[in-house]
């Protein structure tokens, strides 16, 4: 019996399970050895409707006019902080340039009651300006400052940001005459040089306003080119190698539904479906904030966030269908063969499946990430391996962050149905070999991750894939309710982690829930299987 087998390897795997938890806290957890996973800020980090008063008081001050409405993003200087993690210069950073030049920063676009806007940049644990810049309509009657008065306004200007006359210099010039560039003779880390860019008006009263005051890092040319090269490279692996193929294994999956429905049920999985579009349309509404601080000092963030949403809900119910079709063909490809990976809820042992699949899933979960903690610290060593920021992803840009692991649940059934009840099932049909016919979809699943902001880009390859062969052995020994358990399980306590650092009470103890969630779920899809007779097809 299949309860039995999991109940004998729960025992099996506790102590390895045991291992890969220490190894996870040891390694992505614990400050010291996970330089790489955080922004290295200190401090506790003051909320956005915070900065945004803050904000509106300088943009009051500092333009002379009244401000209508502020929206903050989080916003960060992807670039530079990639390239302070791969020379390993984070810390010293911190040290020497936090406080006045931070790279993660609150950005508030604050709309002025003439109509202008102006974006404001706020440390985020100091609460303090540390750059703007004023976007100024064409019937203003102000006049652009260049040439000597620009350079003795900017002079004006850094000064007052706590710069010496002494150790500033003229940069070369640049090919926008209103912009002076200053840069300081000791603003320097690794071979990132500091330059500040500042514009500056003449008011009609003959008053100067600095209009923009941005401090830069200027990283060399040759990390931004190869970052380029990277980019294009995930983008064309991410393409050509996963959204192709899983359009491909989409129209299969319709085919193979209808071609083996005798041996299922077109009831099979809508549920779950339903289950998996209904989390993932809360987290498409709920990263808006994320896409407006990808668009930077835009004017039509709000507009361009509100279309990527729109399209992007297209696209989840295309992968909500995928999800549907894959789960359907799957269980009717594997019955055909003889094997039954995703019991029924009406099968005589199917609560004590569920209940000892999710114990075993615990198990697995900190099996994974303890390989992938292990994994990511070879690569890094081999490799050279680093990471930076995505503010898409950051939990301080979505609207409800206590609502970003329901995220774990979406990608738990619909990759494990796609790539793996029904990838591997079509591909052992094919193929005699059940390593190569796990390999495929796992490859074709991993090329779907290059495009995070781990560099080189292969490195999310590779570990995804060694991650995913595991997934596949789990699957194929244990069926597809450990393997989603498993799933959901792991990215719930990665996410959950995330909230943890956010620090609040109510994060912590969502996190807490959504790492405990999976004991509920098994708790009452057993009870359910309990109190039905027959065979029922949803679950």
């Amino acid at each position: 019996m299949q309860h039995n087998r999991l109940q004998a390897d729960i025992k099996r795997y506790f102590w390895i399970g045991i291992i890969g938890a220490i190894l996870f806290v040891l390694i992505q957890i614990l400050p010291s050895t996970a330089d790489s996973f955080f922004t290295g800020t200190t401090g506790k980090t003051i909320s956005k409707s915070s900065a945004e008063l803050k904000a509106a008081a300088f943009a009051g001050l500092q333009f002379g006019q009244a401000v209508v409405r502020t929206h903050a993003v989080y916003q960060s200087d992807s670039v530079f902080y990639g390239y302070l993690s791969r020379e390993g210069l984070l810390d010293d950073f911190a040290e020497k340039y936090e406080d006045r030049f931070p790279t993660d920063t609150f950005q508030i676009a604050a709309e002025l009651g003439n109509g202008e806007t102006a974006y404001i940049y706020i440390h985020m644990t100091k609460g303090t300006v540390v750059g703007w810049h004023l976007f100024a309509l064409e019937r203003n009657t102000n006049t652009t400052l260049t040439g000597s008065k620009l350079l003795r306004a900017a002079r004006s200007e850094a000064l007052n940001r706590g710069f010496t006359a002494s150790e500033l210099e003229i940069a070369e010039a640049g090919g926008d005459p209103s912009v002076q560039v200053l840069k300081p003779k000791d603003g320097m880390i690794g071979q990132a040089k500091l330059q500040l860019h500042i514009r500056a008006q003449q008011t009609a009263s003959g008053s100067v306003l600095v209009t923009r005051y941005e401090p830069v890092f200027n990283v060399p040319s040759e990390y931004v080119a190869y970052v380029k090269r990277q980019d294009r490279l995930a983008d064309l692996l991410s393409i050509g190698g996963s959204l192709l193929l899983s359009a491909v294994l989409f129209i299969l999956a319709i085919v193979y539904a209808a071609l083996y429905r005798k041996h299922t049920s077109f009831k099979r999985g809508w549920l779950i479906s339903a289950i998996f579009l209904a989390f993932y349309v809360v987290n498409n509404l709920n990263m808006m904030d994320g896409i407006r601080a990808s668009m930077g000092e835009s004017l039509n963030a709000e507009l361009y966030a509100i279309i990527a949403v729109t399209v992007t809900m297209g696209i989840t119910l295309l992968l909500g269908a995928s999800c549907y079709f894959s789960l359907v063909a799957g269980d009717g490809l594997w019955r055909a063969m003889g094997r039954s990976l995703w019991p029924r809820a009406g099968e005589s042992d199917y609560g004590s499946v569920v209940w000892n699949s999710m114990k075993l899933a615990y198990i697995f979960a900190f099996i994974v990430m303890g390989l992938q903690s292990v994994v990511l610290i070879v690569l890094q060593q081999t490799t050279g391996a680093w990471s930076t920021t995505d503010v898409t992803q950051s939990t301080y840009n979505f609207a409800y962050p206590f609502l970003l692991p329901l995220l774990a649940w979406c990608a738990a059934i619909q990759e494990e149905a796609v790539y793996r009840l029904f990838g591997i099932g079509l591909m052992r049909k094919w193929l005699r070999s059940p390593f190569v016919a796990s390999l495929i979809p796992t490859v074709i699943w991993a090329l779907g991750h290059v495009t995070y902001p781990i560099y080189p880009s292969t490195t999310r390859l590779i570990e995804v894939t060694l991650l995913g062969l595991l997934f596949s052995f789990i699957f194929l020994r244990y069926g597809f309710i450990t393997a989603v358990f498993t799933h959901a399980i792991m990215d719930s306590v990665l996410m959950s982690s995330s909230l943890f650092f956010l620090g609040s009470v109510r994060d912590i103890i969502a996190g807490i829930v959504y790492i405990l969630a999976p004991v509920g779920v098994a708790w009452l899809l057993r009870k359910y299987s309990g109190s039905r007779t027959g065979s029922p097809t949803i679950a």
